[in-house]
């Protein structure tokens, strides 16, 4: 039988072959449905036990530490220790530790250009680890969707600062988008606000990343059309209900990439048609997630048809479907 990370390999490796039909022009209208078969062809895997940090007092007085030297610095920098440190405590159930302690400093990290070129390189390759970003991502909902999640946040923020350090290569960002597409298509965990561990809020974050990553210019179309389909795909087959601001999140990332050029808007037409032909033929179910998914797709039409700056075509097209379904 087959292990977690094996299993999560297989479906990286169907995303691959994928996206080299796309790329070669041999997928393109056929592409939503084939991302809903390997989708659908997601394993499940028993829980496991998930190994998180418990030394909240010790990291919030080193972080805070960390934060006032930065500050307080005409030339800040962080050591790799630092950082290693600040990187296995993004694994914290504290909020405190993990959203308002790691993830805060990170950004003021990023914004202070604190980091060296190896750093930035060392981060993009952590972020990306198996145990991190798929950390047990194909068992039930779980407590590592905070490292999961927080991870593609920071690699947001990473692309982002990419900018300025010029990094990554065309193909570094190619892998990067294969791997977050996967994690898209594996992450079924959608809660957003958690009693008491603080924010998942995977979609935000997903956004976040998949916004960052339409302003690469070294990503052909294709690589940026796969990531849209798939961030599409991933939605509509949520079965918790998105009801956290991230609608309006998924919305402006799809509005800023149908803007940039026809194809997009022509693509995104092409997608939101795929969804519209299965929704024809559902039959309401008595469940929670048949609703949640139901009213997810409404959130997220409503957030799209608002957008002042959404191409005419798309409107047009969303104002056809909202009005019969």
């Amino acid at each position: 039988m087959a292990t977690e990370q094996e299993a999560v390999q297989t479906v990286k490796d169907a995303m691959q072959t994928l996206r080299k039909q796309l790329l070669d022009g041999k997928v393109f209208k056929h592409l939503p449905d084939a991302l809903g078969e390997i989708y659908n062809a997601r394993p499940a895997f028993q829980e496991t036990p998930i190994t998180t940090p418990d030394d909240d007092m010790r990291a919030l007085a080193r972080i805070s530490s960390i934060s006032k030297r930065i500050k307080g610095s005409n030339d800040p920098k962080i050591s790799d220790e630092e950082l290693s440190f600040l990187m296995d405590h993004l694994a914290s159930l504290s909020p405190a530790v993990r959203d308002k302690g790691v993830f805060f400093l990170m950004g003021d990290l990023f914004q202070a250009d604190a980091f060296t070129v190896a750093q930035i390189d060392w981060l993009a390759t952590y972020l990306q680890q198996p145990d991190v970003l798929f950390a047990h991502i194909l068992e039930p909902q779980n407590d590592a969707v905070f490292l999961r999640s927080f991870a593609v946040m920071l690699l947001s923020g990473l692309v982002y600062a990419d900018s300025r350090y010029h990094v990554l290569s065309a193909e570094a960002y190619e892998a990067l988008t294969l791997n977050f597409a996967t994690y898209i298509i594996l992450e079924r965990d959608g809660r957003g606000y958690v009693d008491p561990q603080g924010w998942a809020h995977a979609y935000t974050h997903i956004g976040n990343l998949a916004d960052e990553l339409s302003q690469v210019k070294a990503l052909s179309r294709g690589h940026k059309l796969f990531l849209m389909a798939t961030v599409l795909e991933g939605w509509q087959r949520m079965d918790d209900a998105l009801v956290f601001g991230e609608d309006q999140r998924i919305a402006g990332y799809l509005t800023n990439l149908a803007v940039k050029h026809q194809f997009y808007a022509e693509s995104l037409v092409m997608c939101l048609t795929s969804w519209q032909k299965r929704v024809t033929t559902m039959r309401p179910r008595e469940s929670e997630a048949f609703w949640n998914r139901w009213y997810n797709r409404s959130r997220l039409l409503e957030a799209l048809i608002i957008r002042s700056d959404m191409p005419k075509g798309v409107i047009d097209y969303l104002q056809k479907i909202i009005d019969v379904y």
